[in-house]
């Protein structure tokens, strides 16, 4: 069983790197775990992911020793526990609107005392059977961590309730649904949602918790983290790819454009 990059980089007061994975393409995320990237967000609220392919990014998280956090909404316990059972390291909530929201999620993913979470042992996240119990439960219940979303006036308003939830590990204001439903919508670094950043580190701060949300570029990154966020999400396959693309679009035009002035 292998241990958390988030938590360990984040219990050492070190900042967590963590690019999202649009694109379902587990060789993907073993490559990134081999250059160096704490932890992949694979988003399973906007994207349909069968438990094959979730299976396929913790593998590849396990053998490129990078955390994997999954994104996704949930209706009753077994939409939590079998990606953790598959081995994903962290699990992120969407839209968390209450402190009540908070407490039930952690209710359903972590072992007793401090859960209610249902046990079965042989899977990939209890090496398959061969750890006893106690060491099972106690890796679980400190090595998977938890992310709640911050991206509505509701989750700004209860936001220090939520960072008071034991079991709550992050916070993550998501900028842009933040953006759209403070009246602010294409304007994710508005004032209005760096005012809820700041707010939510400061709930994090007085609670032990850490706050997290997305870094555009590297001048807003750096205020980011002065302000004490902790989790940055700094890019995505699908932005480094249209990034790429582009770049190689723009020099191949600029080469053409000589060649033909040169003939």
């Amino acid at each position: 069983m292998r241990n958390s990059n988030v938590l360990k980089k984040l219990n050492n007061g070190e900042p967590v790197m963590c690019i999202a994975n649009h694109y379902a393409v587990p060789d993907m995320v073993e490559m990134m775990g081999y250059m160096g990237i704490d932890v992949v967000w694979i988003c399973n609220e906007h994207m349909e992911l069968n438990p094959e392919k979730v299976n396929e990014f913790a593998r590849a998280g396990r053998a490129a020793d990078i955390d994997i956090m999954l994104r996704k909404t949930w209706t009753t316990h077994s939409d939590l526990i079998r990606p953790l059972e598959a081995g994903v390291n962290g699990l992120m909530v969407p839209f968390c609107k209450t402190a009540a929201m908070a407490r039930d999620t952690v209710s359903h993913i972590k072992f007793p005392p401090l859960g209610k979470r249902g046990m079965d042992g042989a899977n990939a996240d209890a090496r398959y059977g061969l750890v006893t119990r106690e060491e099972y439960f106690q890796h679980a219940n400190t090595e998977n961590f938890l992310v709640m979303q911050i991206e509505d006036q509701d989750g700004v308003d209860n936001v220090e309730e939520i960072a008071a939830c034991d079991g709550v590990d992050i916070l993550y204001v998501g900028p842009g649904d933040l953006s759209n439903n403070l009246g602010v919508p294409g304007e994710p670094k508005h004032k209005l949602v760096q005012d809820a950043i700041k707010r939510t580190v400061a709930a994090c701060e007085r609670n032990g918790k850490y706050c997290a949300t997305s870094g555009f570029d590297g001048e807003y990154t750096k205020m980011l983290l002065d302000c004490g966020v902790k989790f940055l999400a700094v890019g995505s396959d699908y932005g480094i790819f249209k990034t790429g693309i582009e770049q190689m679009i723009n020099e191949f035009e600029a080469n053409t454009k000589n060649t033909l002035a040169i003939s």
